[in-house]
């Protein structure tokens, strides 16, 4: 198998670096105010279920919440910038997730050499009082020492992400079988990109393995993480979770990618970046995000020389539909965000672009 190296497939425009002295501070808040709008949309435009929607916003709260740690991480980083795809993605680089990770692993050490944050802002105020002006070396520190104490597993969305496991129903036959609901996500190294999971599962409690139920099992994560490390076809994705244990058959995955962002950060030539650069302000965006579905039809033996085989999900895909086909997926959902003059343009001039979505439009402003 091919491997890619993270650090160094990017090309320019994919760790992008931005320049003048509100450049970040202004990425940020646009964002910041992209991410607020869909979390605001998800009771509107889609199809989810009322516990996929939960998990929606609970991801995108945490995806908010890790943006708002960045924007204090390089809030006075002259040396070493933030890095930003523009290339339909419009949000960090892979690589800054990874140094999340780091950064939370060694959080205590690196508030240890840090100076109390009482001390630096008696320290910033007899610096503004004695020079009048601002100290950037202290406000740095300040904004390091913040971004270090709000470094928490559980409030952030990092490169893999666990969710909750849910149980839905519990069966009366003999292997107790159990029907779960389990959601996690993930940051793309090659799209740069959060993508969110739900999958639906049944899992054998007792089976020929002994006691196999996944609320017991301390490696069931660390599997979900291991074939879901990238944005595999879903098809693949599914199939390998079902091969990866025995008693455990999954039913229904979804996945959301969220975005791209479309708007004045982008450099890209795609239709939306091209009309918005074109026909609107450095106000106006337009935010997409898609849901991929895979689901299994049944279960059929596999075919071994010496046993009778494992019993394996047979997982649907649309060959009707060319998306689905491509995607290797059961069904997909394309949803759209965008500002009510958007819209208004679109609908008069550029039908094409709507016509298929899977629900209407949510518009802001």
């Amino acid at each position: 198998m091919k491997t890619i190296d993270i650090n160094n497939h990017f090309t320019e425009l994919d760790r992008s670096i931005l320049e003048g002295e509100t450049a970040y501070s202004d990425y940020f808040n646009y964002v910041r105010d992209c991410l607020n709008i869909l979390l605001s949309s998800f009771d509107n435009i889609t199809t989810q279920s009322s516990l996929e929607i939960k998990v929606l916003k609970s991801f995108s709260q945490k995806f908010l919440n890790t943006i708002e740690a960045f924007r204090l991480k390089y809030a006075f980083e002259d040396e070493s910038p933030m890095r930003i795809d523009l290339t339909e993605s419009g949000f960090p680089n892979f690589m800054e997730f990874k140094k999340l990770n780091d950064d939370i692993d060694r959080k205590e050490t690196a508030l240890e050499k840090l100076p109390s944050q009482d001390s630096l802002k008696q320290s910033i105020l007899d610096h503004l009082i004695r020079k009048k002006e601002d100290p950037r070396h202290l406000l740095k520190q300040l904004s390091r020492s913040s971004y270090y104490i709000r470094l928490k597993w559980s409030n952030l969305f990092t490169e893999f992400t666990p969710g909750t496991l849910e149980l839905l129903n519990e069966h009366t036959d003999k292997a107790r079988t159990r029907t779960y609901f389990y959601s996690w996500a993930s940051y793309d190294s090659v799209t740069n990109k959060p993508f969110i999971y739900t999958m639906v599962f049944d899992n054998k409690a007792i089976s020929k393995e002994g006691v196999t139920d996944v609320d017991k099992d301390p490696g069931f994560v660390e599997t979900i993480k291991r074939v879901t490390h990238n944005t595999s076809p879903l098809k693949v994705i599914a199939s390998d979770i079902d091969n990866a244990y025995e008693s455990v058959m999954p039913k229904v995955i979804k996945r959301i990618e969220i975005g791209p962002i479309f708007g004045k950060y982008a450099q890209d030539k795609h239709p939306h970046t091209l009309l918005i650069k074109k026909q609107f302000s450095d106000d106006d965006f337009i935010f997409t995000y898609n849901t991929e579905i895979v689901f299994s039809t049944g279960e059929k033996r596999t075919k071994s020389f010496l046993s009778k085989g494992e019993l394996r999900q047979v997982f649907y895909v649309d060959e009707s539909n060319k998306e689905c086909m491509e995607k290797m997926v059961s069904d997909y959902h394309t949803y759209l965000i965008t500002s009510h003059k958007v819209l208004q343009y679109l609908n008069d001039n550029e039908p094409d672009m709507l016509k298929d979505l899977s629900a209407p439009v949510y518009t802001y402003n």
